[in-house]
């Protein structure tokens, strides 16, 4: 196709989109209000997944919902194409507690002046909305651009996908693209737009240490065993006071590859949103006193571990002098690419063993490793450059997200090299009350992927 008949499709789409932004608020409202939150046991998932199908098949995609004895996932497809990309989304969202610092009804959009509030306006249902946008402004031009593009939206995310796995590895073949789109990218404070080009792996286990048969009164406390005090000191030994892991062997196994490839993007990121970060957060300083290069490797190139819950005795209002039958801890693991979780559990069980707490209770919630692609992949180049172009500066790309999901299914078994875009920015309040986008991200997150699409076509 000449390069004038693919500014010519841009530009048509772009206007539709800016035509029919109104269009789209109103799926997305209508999106909000499911309940569709995973770790519920009465939750809204079907309903949810059926009311995406129905909006697809409307549009003219062949849509299937498939399940692993899970949530569903919605399997869509249009365009008959030779190039094929694929589009991961989620339907499922974090609950909404603490309900009392909400400003409004969390599963009703709310909007206020450029804002879009609502429990997953962000994550993640923003970001299907502004995809299912860019697929209505180009398709009539699919076949033009020799293009087919699939969607696939699952609902366990929020939970660590438990089936995404085993639907997959069946649908395998269905699965398979030339290039993916994931989940979300995020605009910085810089109004540049981040695009990470993987995720962390995850390991997340709950330790639990058992004491007297039931809770006793504290008066005994002199002869019982008190096992929050035996877990106080596990916590000691998983990590030093500055931060640095003590479980032997967990920065092992780390791709040599990806550690090139993320430190030359690294040096390229601005560090003054580390500081911008801090301020936020009203900390002084981050672990070890961590700054600029050395920040960024911490946070992108190696593993962490965490503490994310701790449990024991009576919490509740006033006073209640027990000595507790059990203490617990949450730990999440983040692993890098190249990191096998099951060798790092091994590590984990051995070290506890080592310690003398080889009888305490393991579980085991989530287990899965990181995955990523290439910087030099085609379809990242081409969303680098279509961000530049919509955002109006180059984006930061980033080696990895932060955080965790289920992206190695794509990147490591289906082998589909997998870029970023997003409707979220650096204060969408991902996970917290108050869960918002700016009217302009989630346009230009519109024009971006429907850019991306034209682009990839080219080459």
């Amino acid at each position: 196709m000449a390069v004038k008949d693919i500014v010519g499709i841009k530009d048509k789409s772009f206007k539709f989109l800016v035509d029919n932004f109104d269009n789209y608020i109103r799926i997305l409202r209508d999106l909000i209000r499911y309940k569709s939150v995973a770790s519920w046991a009465d939750n809204e998932l079907s309903d949810c997944a059926n009311y995406i199908s129905d909006i697809l098949k409307v549009r003219g995609f062949k849509v299937d919902l498939k399940s692993g004895d899970g949530a569903p996932v919605v399997f869509a497809e249009v365009g008959s194409g030779s190039r094929t990309v694929l589009i991961y989304n989620h339907y499922d969202v974090q609950p909404p507690d603490p309900l009392e610092l909400w400003g409004s009804d969390p599963f009703e959009l709310v909007i206020k002046e450029d804002y879009l509030l609502g429990r997953g306006v962000a994550d993640n249902k923003g970001n299907i909305v502004a995809r299912i946008a860019a697929i209505d402004s180009l398709i009539d031009y699919l076949d033009d651009l020799n293009l087919r593009v699939k969607f696939l939206i699952e609902g366990e995310e929020e939970v660590g996908s438990p089936t995404l796995d085993k639907v997959i590895k069946e649908n395998l073949d269905w699965v398979r693209a030339d290039g993916g789109l994931w989940e979300s990218a995020y605009v910085g404070v810089d109004d540049r737009l981040e695009i990470p080009l993987g995720l962390k792996g995850m390991l997340y286990v709950e330790v639990m240490i058992r004491g007297a048969n039931r809770d006793v009164h504290s008066g005994l406390a002199p002869l019982i065993p008190n096992p929050a005090w035996r877990l106080a000191k596990l916590l000691t030994y998983l990590k030093s006071e500055d931060g640095v892991i003590l479980v032997p062997g967990i920065y092992e196994g780390v791709d040599p590859e990806f550690i090139s490839y993320s430190e030359e993007l690294l040096r390229n990121l601005d560090c003054s949103e580390l500081v911008t970060l801090r301020r936020e957060l009203s900390i002084k300083e981050f672990v070890r006193g961590l700054e600029c290069l050395e920040a960024f490797k911490e946070l992108y190139t190696k593993p962490s571990l965490n503490i994310s819950g701790l449990y024991s005795g009576y919490v509740g209002k006033g006073v209640k002098t027990i000595v507790p039958s059990i203490a617990g801890v949450k730990i999440d693991i983040r692993l890098v690419p190249g990191q096998n979780p099951a060798d790092v559990l091994k590590k984990f069980k051995e070290y506890l063993s080592t310690l003398g707490y080889s009888d305490v209770e393991l579980l085991v919630h989530s287990v899965y490793p990181a995955g990523y692609t290439k910087p030099n992949e085609a379809i990242v180049k081409i969303s680098v450059e279509a961000a530049a172009e919509v955002y109006g500066k180059y984006p930061k790309v980033l080696p990895l997200a932060s955080g965790s999901g289920p992206i190695y299914l794509f990147t490591n078994i289906a082998k589909i090299p997998i870029t970023g875009a997003g409707v979220g920015y650096y204060n969408s309040r991902v996970h917290s009350p108050n869960e918002n986008i700016r009217r302009k991200d989630f346009l230009n997150s519109m024009k971006h992927v429907a850019l991306t699409l034209v682009k990839f076509s080219t080459i």
